[in-house]
């Protein structure tokens, strides 16, 4: 290894924190990027807006936001709202600091442990519990048809599924539909908020709008009228 790379530099209690933390892989290695932007800068907030995060760990904006609600539910992040034109700003939080002394461990073989504290957590064999990355089959149900999504619009914010998007063109017409999708991603964009639901989000912007449902969408006979 080549030490004359740079390098950032992480507290020791800091290392020993992430060492304790029960979450998923895709929750640490947001945590990951988030140690890097701050500690990385020697500072200990910093302005992330949701597109970086998402593009620096792989994940689609909507996950991101998911895994950062829960973090900060955990108490492991801080987090304030975008302002303006100005990103929102992340910082890990003091308990984060203290998890190493909150983690307790029982001891005679007893399998139900105490995390951070909570000895009444045990889920022993029960597969219908989320618990240490053991999802139900709704949860896992519902991950596969967000991995079926895909990002749409001139930012990508936008995420539909091929069946998501034929519904809406068959409901409103392809150009109404195309028009309000990039009017919701340049809106995500400008806010750094996403939606958990961008099918019902866009739906629901076209009926505010009174755009009427399609009764002729000659998109759908472009194809046909080509050909003469």
């Amino acid at each position: 290894m080549n030490m004359n790379r740079n390098f950032t530099r992480i507290p020791n209690d800091v290392l020993e924190a992430l060492c304790t933390l029960n979450v998923s892989g895709s929750e640490m290695r947001i945590l990951l990027y988030i140690i890097r932007r701050t500690y990385g800068f020697n500072r200990d907030f910093a302005e992330i807006p949701l597109s970086e995060i998402a593009s620096a760990v792989g994940m689609f904006a909507s996950h991101v936001s998911r895994a950062l609600k829960k973090l900060s539910e955990m108490g492991l992040i801080e987090r304030h709202a975008a302002k303006g034109m100005r990103p929102q700003t992340i910082s890990l939080s003091e308990k984060f600091m203290q998890l190493p002394e909150m983690v307790t461990v029982t001891e005679n073989d007893n399998p139900a442990v105490a995390e951070n504290g909570n000895s009444s957590v045990a889920d022993i064999g029960n597969s219908t519990v989320a618990g240490n990355g053991n999802h139900t089959y709704k949860e896992r149900k519902k991950d596969i048809k967000e991995r079926e999504r895909k990002a749409r619009g001139p930012y990508g914010f936008v995420l539909l599924s091929d069946d998501e998007f034929k519904e809406l063109t068959d409901d409103y017409g392809e150009s109404n539909t195309r028009d309000y999708i990039r009017k919701v991603d340049t809106h995500v964009k400008a806010t750094g908020r996403p939606y958990s639901d961008y099918a019902a989000v866009i739906r629901k912007w076209m009926e505010d709008d009174k755009v009427k449902k399609d009764d002729f969408d000659m998109s759908k006979y472009a194809e046909f009228i080509n050909r003469f």
